[in-house]
């Protein structure tokens, strides 16, 4: 199982809002050692929590307005201090989405095409908590309009959970958030290049082989299936279910990633079919998708081949499960 650090952006965020960081980590049913220097580590189901309790002890629509455009982005941390080190937007895209790991289980995310596209998500989770994915799309907007010294209006912002006061987000961004599969801001190609301010790129070639190596480090940590499943989770929706297209996002030839799922016990087939069946109960359970859109959305290129392996997956169909849910 997976455990991750708690960020010390968290006790910034938590001191901007006025709230003890104790109060917040009781709420979460976790223990205020999670805050300390060395910080216990915390589980998904605990990182989620956090998330949870902090839209429970500050209900206001707009928190993740608050938390995008208050975070300081030069608090300093090397993975976030990448951005900073990038010629622009799309560049810093691309170094964070590399990165990323390197801050608990977010992932990005990046779409090819001429436009920049940044898609947000958790790993093992097919939707993050609601407040994070928001204040995860202030944070990339706040992010392009801070480096480029530009009132930035991002082409398309979507969610899979709309906030509650839909206005307050439209003001910010520019543009109205659509409901969507994922978390995720398309910005328009001309913003994409627009140099940065301000840039430290001098001192990317100091850290770029510190994070490379914390990266390396990390990834020895991790078992290949659970990098399997990571990168299944960003691939699916783009319609890549192949183990090529997989050990290429992993950096690794397909015979090797085949030999250290066998050293682990599984195959990339079982791996895949596991995914795809919590993917679909998630979908089915929890948004009003059609069952066509949930085959798109799970990498299938006929929606008729969805029906056989659902009912071989649970035994039932997708309506059954459907009209079973609360």
């Amino acid at each position: 199982m997976a455990l991750f650090r708690v960020e010390p952006f968290w006790l910034v965020m938590l001191s901007t809002l006025g709230l003890a960081p104790g109060t917040l980590a009781r709420r979460a049913g976790l223990t205020d050692q999670i805050f300390s220097p060395q910080p216990e580590k915390v589980d998904l189901e605990g990182w989620a929590a956090l998330w949870d309790a902090l839209a429970k002890e500050v209900p206001r629509p707009t928190l993740a307005l608050e938390i995008g455009q208050a975070l300081s982005f030069d608090a300093f941390d090397p993975a976030l201090f990448a951005t900073h080190c990038a010629a622009n937007l799309r560049e810093a895209a691309e170094r964070l989405a590399r990165y990323k790991p390197l801050i608990g289980p977010c992932r990005l995310s990046l779409a090819q095409g001429r436009d920049l596209a940044i898609g947000c998500d958790v790993v093992g989770m097919p939707y993050p908590p609601a407040l994070w994915g928001l204040a995860e799309l202030v944070v990339w907007v706040s992010l392009a309009r801070h480096c480029t010294a530009t009132r930035i209006v991002p082409k398309r912002v979507r969610a899979p959970v709309l906030p509650n006061d839909p206005t307050a987000y439209q003001s910010f961004f520019g543009v109205p958030i659509t409901p969507g599969p994922r978390y995720e801001v398309v910005f328009w190609e001309r913003d994409a290049k627009r140099p940065f301010e301000a840039t430290e790129a001098s001192l990317w070639q100091f850290f770029e082989p510190v994070l490379s190596r914390r990266l390396a480090e990390l990834e020895a940590q991790t078992q290949t299936q659970e990098r399997v499943r990571a990168a299944l989770f960003e691939l699916l929706p783009t319609g890549q279910n192949q183990l090529s297209q997989v050990a290429k996002r992993l950096a690794m030839s397909s015979r090797s990633l085949q030999r250290r799922l066998a050293q682990e016990g599984t195959t990339f087939r079982k791996i895949l079919e596991e995914t795809r069946a919590q993917l679909a109960t998630h979908y089915l359970k929890q948004s009003d998708l059609t069952a066509a859109e949930i085959a798109f959305l799970l990498g299938y290129d006929d929606p008729n081949s969805f029906f056989p392996a659902f009912r071989a997956w649970t035994g039932i169909t997708p309506e059954a499960l459907r009209a079973a849910s609360p």
